[in-house]
């Protein structure tokens, strides 16, 4: 049995919010293959305080009140975070364990080392501070694998010129790239090949299954807000996070390269990741596995299949 540690920026819950970290949970806690040992919260999508609301009350609907949440990081390391998020209000107030995120990732990566795959779905504040923290972390990790970035193309956008969770705090990326692990990027690249349609969501809500007609219900929003005020006819959503969880239970649905990635700390480019395949004569040595390609058929099957038995 596989152990995992998520470490979350989770804002499903919220009617038009984003649903693929909920997505991502989901299909970890649904597979028979890991176990979700404890869950991480950081400032992202949303601020820490409802990401952490948000998580305890998904878990509480997946029937999953036993997995520990540790709230994280409130913000960058370096910036400011503008994003605040709102709960519904009808939850019901639950604590998260006590302990801050990065030492409690410290404290268990230790205690079992090689044996936690830590999946970062969100910025990577609570990662670099984990890595900060103890000398150790970083060779006692069994594996990361982190949803972020984009390698092969742009974002097309001015106001945030690289991938989100890279652009929200490109010093922590920083620090991950330098800290020797050797982490499995999963970016755009990937992810914005793996879609949910309109149809498959209506499908979800109509579903008997609790969990599964939530989770129907908040992606019709999310593509709705998706596509509000565009003028593309889209009906359909990426299903970034949960392909990180993927590439956990079945890294063989992605192709991998080896690569030399920078990132752009500069306001101008923030968040852009240089990568570099071709290092012959360079002198640079790989720092990263970027995943450059997806059997994105069987990767949407295997996270809808995982959705819908909840």
């Amino acid at each position: 049995m596989r152990h995992l540690v998520l470490d979350l920026d989770l804002a499903m819950g919220t009617p038009g919010s984003d649903i693929d970290d909920g997505f991502a949970l989901a299909v970890a806690l649904g597979d028979p293959t890991v176990t979700v040992d404890l869950v991480t919260t950081v400032n992202g999508n949303t601020d820490v305080e409802t990401a952490t609301a948000l998580t305890l009350e998904l878990l509480r609907r997946l029937e999953r009140e036993d997995v520990p949440v540790h709230r994280g990081a409130a913000g960058p390391l370096l910036r400011t975070s503008s994003r605040k998020g709102t709960v519904p209000a009808d939850l019901a107030a639950r604590a998260p364990q006590p302990g801050i995120a990065a030492v409690v990732l410290v404290e268990h990566v230790l205690a079992h080392p090689g044996e936690i795959t830590l999946v970062a779905v969100g910025p990577l504040t609570n990662v670099a501070l984990a890595l900060r923290l103890h000398p150790e972390f970083a060779a006692s990790l069994g594996a990361l694998v982190i949803m972020g970035g984009v390698y092969g193309g742009h974002t097309h956008r001015a106001d945030m010129p690289g991938e989100f969770n890279v652009w929200s705090d490109p010093e922590a990326a920083q620090i991950v790239l330098t800290s020797g692990v050797r982490a499995r990027w999963v970016g755009l690249d990937v992810t914005q090949q793996v879609l949910m349609t309109r149809a498959e969501a209506l499908e979800l809500a109509a579903s008997e299954r609790p969990f599964a007609s939530f989770a129907g219900e908040h992606t019709v929003a999310w593509i709705d807000h998706l596509h509000e005020g565009r003028q593309d006819p889209g009906d359909s959503c990426p299903l970034h996070d949960p392909l990180a969880v993927v590439a956990v239970l079945q890294p063989e649905l992605l192709m991998w390269r080896d690569a030399y990635v920078q990132v752009e700390l500069g306001d101008r480019a923030r968040g852009v990741m240089v990568t570099d395949y071709d290092r012959a004569g360079s002198g640079l040595t790989a720092n990263a596995q970027i995943a450059v390609a997806v059997n994105a058929a069987a990767a949407r099957e295997l996270i809808l299949a995982r959705i819908g038995e909840h």
